[in-house]
């Protein structure tokens, strides 16, 4: 292509400072830089098509807008040209030899101190210069729609260009020649460039060509994005095609959210619940799988700020022209818009998730037993804005749900007369917990008990305290009284000549031969058919959360527990009648250690000898049956 004498000019400062920071700072993908050029060939055509809305005249006979990528492996070049709207001369230098001079110099101050940059990759000229991560040298020919000369642009990313016209000018539009580095010619390939356009560009709206120039002519986007039709448009089958491009699963979606917000901010949202759990759900880097189109172009699949990570599951896209990004396209800025888009989304899928909770119980418990654990990690976060609605959907197995699973509101509704606490026990299965010896007194007086046996129930309970007013307690809690609830007739102690005195003295012997080992010993109205049991103080740390935090060594030591003691049971009679009629015996302390060994078997703590507590049985049961 010949052209006339060209000129020769030096990129300015802030250019140079912008080029280096796109080539050796910003970019970890060099794939990136083929998204930036076919992104930005998009916005051109993007705006043609509004220009000619009151110019017709603009697109004239070509009036087919489109996208190609020309590959030439002998040349090792890459040629990236649309038909959109174009530049002439001194867009060229602004676009492509500047950055505008409004706020660069805070652009730079925030990208070299890591910070969220502003907004202006969505100008053509920022992303254009991820060129040279893959090309040491770039020729840009451009020719604005209206206009009958084409304009050469060419530099080798050091500190200038040259700008020059052709003496035969092109067809309307852009076309940027890059000329690969040594170490990136396998951009030349025709399966490359196509997976990186199906990644990153693939719903772009104007069909984008492949030519490797070998006779393989592909267009390699689908040219349309679903998530903006209109819903009576698309098919259910075509709903689970995407869901299954989306997800990389085969199941069917469980749920679908599909919706256009407008207002201040402006997105579009399409969503699935998967209807089995993914097989990285547990992994610990606990990404999200959302992915981010801005104006249809695709930017990222994990970002934190859009969805909370108890919502990982979800699959599909949101799509918004409003979001501002940073230089690199990878990450979103911490701001306003994001903050009203999340909150905004996650009120929408848990106000679904709460009718579909309501229209049909068992297929919720489907979802619930597959993403139910992962939905409780949300109640872990103290600042959580959405607590009360995530409560809302939050199901949980009790004492009286038979297997089932029931919503906090169907608890508050169920309690007895006198009840003012939500009751929860936790545990390391549900076998375990329904036959721990806690529930006695409840089953007995027939008040509900939320069971609690996946490992994040020991987290979230010492963050939620209540719920509608109705406040969460673990039944281990040694405050509680259940006779205040539900007084049952009371019972004679046998052998007790001065019930008041005769109790005090059996608590204050076991407290004695048991030591430091409990931080004091009480008379429990919870127990029935069991002799003891241990209690937290108020305000005392969950057992479970201990015991984890001791496994972690987080904690040197764990704390003493409140020994709580069945009046009524045999074993308990014997000492109170041993220790009131002042003939305890070594067989009597001996029954005083077994009876706290088995509450701590019982509530998973350590026992502090266990030698010591088979010798006691061991010798106990060799004199029954002597």
């Amino acid at each position: 292509m010949s052209t006339n004498k060209g000129e020769t000019r030096q990129f300015t400062a802030e250019v140079g400072k912008v080029l280096q920071l796109m080539i050796h700072s910003l970019y970890t993908n060099k794939e990136i830089a083929i998204r930036e050029l076919i992104s930005n060939a998009s916005d051109a055509c993007d705006k043609l098509r509004y220009n000619a809305l009151s110019q017709p005249e603009l697109l004239g006979e070509d009036n087919e807008l489109k996208i190609t990528v020309e590959l030439n492996r002998a040349n090792n070049t890459i040629a990236i040209s649309d038909n959109g709207i174009g530049m002439d001369h001194d867009e060229l230098i602004q676009n492509l030899g500047t950055v505008a001079s409004s706020g660069t110099q805070r652009f730079l101050t925030a990208v070299a101190n890591n910070q969220a940059a502003p907004g202006l990759i969505g100008q053509f000229g920022v992303g254009f210069y991820s060129a040279f991560m893959i090309a040491d040298k770039v020729t840009v020919y451009s020719t604005k729609a209206g206009y009958n000369q084409t304009y050469q642009w060419e530099s080798e990313g050091s500190g200038e260009y040259t700008l020059s016209q052709l003496e035969e000018p092109m067809s309307r539009g852009t076309k940027i020649m890059l000329h690969l580095k040594s170490d990136a010619e396998d951009f030349a390939d025709r399966h490359r460039v196509g997976h990186i356009i199906k990644t990153y560009s693939d719903h772009i709206e104007f069909p984008i060509t492949v030519d490797d120039g070998e006779g393989h002519l592909d267009v390699t986007n689908l040219g349309a994005a679903l998530w903006t039709k209109d819903k009576s448009d698309i098919t259910e089958d075509q709903y689970t095609d995407f869901y299954h491009y989306t997800a990389h699963s085969p199941d069917t979606p469980w749920m679908r959210v599909h919706y256009k917000a407008e207002g201040a901010v402006e997105y579009t949202t399409l969503l699935f619940v998967p209807s089995v759990r993914p097989f990285d759900l547990f992994n610990p880097d606990r990404k999200g799988r959302v992915r981010l189109y801005v104006k249809k172009v695709f930017i990222s699949e994990d970002i934190p700020e859009l969805l909370p990570s108890y919502l990982r599951f979800i699959r599909g896209v949101i799509d918004s022209s409003d979001l501002p990004l940073n230089i690199s396209r990878e990450t979103l800025q911490h701001n306003s818009v994001v903050g009203k888009i999340r909150k905004s989304i996650v009120k929408k899928i848990l106000g679904l998730l709460k009718q579909k909770a309501a229209e049909d119980k068992e297929e919720y418990a489907k979802f619930w037993n597959n993403f139910g654990e992962v939905m409780r990690e949300g109640l872990c976060e103290s600042a959580l804005e959405e607590k009360e609605q995530l409560l809302e959907v939050c199901r949980f197995q009790t004492t009286k749900s038979d297997g089932d699973i029931i919503s906090l509101e169907e608890y508050i509704d169920r309690m007895a007369e006198g009840q003012e606490q939500i009751f929860y026990l936790n545990g390391d299965d549900m076998n375990s917990l329904k036959s721990n010896p806690q529930l006695e007194g409840f089953k007995q007086r027939n008040i509900e008990v939320i069971l609690l046996a996946d490992q994040v129930d020991d987290f979230w309970v010492n963050v939620i305290h209540q719920y509608k007013n109705k406040e969460l307690c673990s039944i281990t809690n040694s405050s509680i009284d259940l006779d205040a609830i539900y007084k049952l007739e009371q019972l004679k102690e046998e052998g007790l000549q001065d019930p008041q005195q005769d109790v005090e003295a059996l608590l204050t012997y076991c407290k004695e031969v048991l030591g430091d080992r409990v931080r004091s010993v009480k008379v429990s109205s919870k127990l029935v058919d069991s002799p003891a049991c241990l209690a937290i103080p108020d305000g005392g740390m969950n057992i479970r959360m201990e015991k984890f935090l001791l496994a972690q060594r987080q904690l040197k030591k764990g704390m003493a527990k409140i020994l709580e003691l069945n009046l009524q049971h045999p074993i308990m009679k014997r000492i109170a009648k041993d220790v009131v009629g002042n003939c305890a015996t070594e067989e009597t302390k001996t029954l005083v250690r077994i009876v706290f060994d088995q509450a701590c078997i019982f509530a998973g703590e350590t026992m502090e000898d266990p030698v010591l507590f088979t010798q006691g049985v061991n010798a106990l049961i060799s004199k029954a049956i002597a």
